[in-house]
């Protein structure tokens, strides 16, 4: 018998939250998967608790409060309160295909990995916007690779929602930094040390995870907020291991100053034209992101910025 626990972190989302916890309520499962759910409710009032209660999941479920506001805090409480031998993450904002957990036990099975993933596919909430394939762009990650395949050097690459870990080998005590409560990049960071630390990850194309995408981040200015974060983020890993990568760092700016110069005439004339063109967009607030990484004022999007 294999024990699973799934930690849902959630912050003022009562609708998504609803309709993640169903989405889990259809889960084919294998009859050797124990399965149990730890919600970790991030908000002050405690409004989590009647959602779960209305949910009437066949599994056991617990609800745990985590005052600290912040994506990093309240990962780390769910971590803590898992019982199961494998944790797997489910965002509030996401709905997991039925035979997402069982591929994913599947591909750790197969290969004795340290941790699973597997694509993440957008849906807009609602109408979508003029420009759709710029937001579907933004928020959906799918490697391609086979079942089982070796994505451990990907690690910069992978989706967190929708991953199984085994608990002992990679979630130890509180393994997600709490500087980037607010900021996010906590899951590359924490990707990247546990393949210093010569832990293996593995991908499985059938687990898909669809992230719903609601009307407040269908916006441009929002998304390229997160373009310039997740550029930010891939200076700041490296500077935040022990040692410091100060060489990658340098790098990684290098590479942004010049995709940045590269990009940046075909992402403005796209925008006088009406719309921000998808890759070159993103390459440029991405670009921009690695030449300003320390620079981080005014760019929470979790915790008191949660959106």
């Amino acid at each position: 018998m294999t024990s699973v626990t799934i930690v849902i972190p959630t912050r003022y989302r009562p609708v998504p939250l609803a309709r993640a916890l169903a989405s889990l309520t259809l889960l084919n499962l294998p009859a050797d998967v124990d399965l149990d759910i730890v919600v970790v409710d991030n908000t002050s009032d405690g409004i989590a608790e009647d959602v779960v209660s209305a949910a009437k999941l066949p599994f056991p479920v617990q609800v745990i409060r985590c005052h600290q506001p912040g994506v990093s805090s309240a990962r780390n409480a769910g971590v803590m309160a898992a019982k199961g031998e494998l944790v797997a993450f489910v965002d509030d904002d996401c709905e997991a295909d039925p035979g997402w957990l069982a591929a994913q036990v599947e591909a750790l099975r197969i290969s004795g990995a340290d941790g699973s993933f597997g694509p993440r596919v957008a849906r807009i909430d609602g109408a979508s916007p003029m420009g759709v394939e710029f937001f579907l762009d933004t928020y959906s990650r799918d490697l391609g690779q086979p079942m089982a395949g070796d994505v451990t050097a990907m690690s910069a690459y992978l989706p967190l929602p929708g991953s199984v870990f085994v608990k002992a080998r990679c979630l130890v005590g509180t393994p997600f930094d709490r500087r980037l409560d607010n900021i996010g990049g906590e899951d590359v960071l924490l990707f990247r040390q546990l393949v210093e630390a010569g832990r293996r990850f593995v991908w499985a194309p059938n687990a898909k995870m669809v992230e719903i995408i609601p009307p407040e981040r269908l916006d441009s200015r929002f998304i390229l907020r997160r373009r310039y974060l997740s550029g930010q983020h891939r200076c700041m890993v490296p500077m935040m291991l022990e040692p410091p990568r100060r060489k990658e760092m340098l790098v990684h700016m290098i590479k942004g100053a010049i995709a940045a110069a590269a990009v940046a005439p075909i992402a403005l004339f796209g925008r006088i034209r009406g719309s921000w063109p998808p890759q070159a967009t993103g390459l440029l607030m991405s670009g921009l992101g690695k030449i300003s990484w320390w620079h981080l004022n005014g760019s929470s999007l979790y915790g008191d910025g949660h959106r």
